[in-house]
């Protein structure tokens, strides 16, 4: 089960280090459905709750400048 940690939280089957709010990882789900009810987590359904940035727009208005010699 994909989740989103909704404050530090510690799960030492994910990593040894705390989770940051924020922080998206995966568990089994005995232990997410745990976190999900105890509200530490959310469960992450698809890309756009993981807050990734969407893809830049290339900008046309701005040329790569060149080295001469």
């Amino acid at each position: 089960m994909k989740l989103k940690a909704n404050d530090t939280v510690h799960v030492s089957s994910v990593k040894a280090d705390n989770l940051l709010t924020g922080e998206i990882f995966e568990v089994e789900d005995s232990i997410g459905e745990d976190l999900i009810k105890r509200k530490l987590a959310t469960r992450v359904t698809d890309d756009a709750q993981i807050g990734a940035p969407a893809p830049a727009a290339a900008n046309k208005g701005i040329t790569p400048t060149r080295k001469k010699g």
